[in-house]
């Protein structure tokens, strides 16, 4: 099954957007670090509790050796906090794809030879699995777009692809 590390802002906005059930309704396997779930405020942990206390979200707890290999990433690009660094860390040492909404997250794991996905693609697989409908996918996106996250800059023209796509299914 494929391993997937969440990053902190793909967690929230799908709390934000309630698409946690569909979401973790795929069949990959949920991972993310105790340093990302520390970005996210208690609603939005409680939220993901379920899914913790289930083991569909698997949550690494950092060890001393962990956190100076963050810190190591972290000094090679202080642009990265140490909560994305956790997350590419642990994507890294378990040869898992990074899911982020992050672009300077995204752009280290790709110069870092890391297969890296965003929010676009958490959406097509969401679709593709049918685990969400593709109206409610559209309403979902704008919605991601217009009112959760506007400031992600998720590209117009391949949101209007998917509108497009989705709709006319």
């Amino acid at each position: 099954m494929k391993e997937i590390v969440n990053d902190a802002n793909i967690l929230i906005d799908l709390v934000e957007l309630q698409l946690l059930p569909h979401f973790f309704a795929l069949e990959f396997e949920f991972l993310t670090t105790d340093l990302v779930l520390d970005e996210l405020f208690e609603e939005q942990y409680q939220s993901l509790l379920p899914y913790i206390d289930s083991d569909k979200l698997i949550v690494y707890e950092m060890t001393g050796n962990d956190l100076d290999e963050i810190l190591l990433i972290k000094a090679s690009n202080p642009a990265l906090s140490e909560q994305d660094c956790s997350a590419f860390y642990q994507a890294k040492i378990n040869a898992a794809t990074l899911v982020t909404g992050d672009n300077i997250l995204r752009r280290f794991a790709e110069v870092n030879k890391l297969e890296v996905h965003g929010h676009l693609w958490i959406f097509d697989c969401m679709v593709e699995a049918r685990t969400i409908t593709r109206i409610r996918a559209c309403e979902k996106l704008t919605e991601l777009c217009d009112i959760v996250n506007p400031k992600l800059g998720l590209p117009k023209s391949e949101c209007a692809k998917r509108m497009k796509r989705w709709s006319n299914s």
